[in-house]
């Protein structure tokens, strides 16, 4: 997720199956609003540091519905 000039948060690992639930926390939900999806390519298990640091492969902007 990527709100405003805040650093990116994770918001977990995406799934090899067809579809990927993520549970967001309640501290996050309030910066969804105009905010940024990206998936990054990680390493196995996901990054080390907690912030990105694979290429981004798609991003995607976030809308109310």
């Amino acid at each position: 997720l990527i709100a405003g000039q805040d650093a990116p948060v994770s918001l977990g690992l995406l799934s090899n199956e067809a579809n990927t639930r993520v549970i967001v926390p309640e501290a996050l939900r309030a910066k969804f609003s105009k905010g940024v999806l990206a998936v990054s390519d990680e390493p196995a298990g996901g990054s080390t540091t907690g912030a990105p640091t694979g290429a981004v492969l798609a991003t995607g902007a976030l809308t109310d519905v």
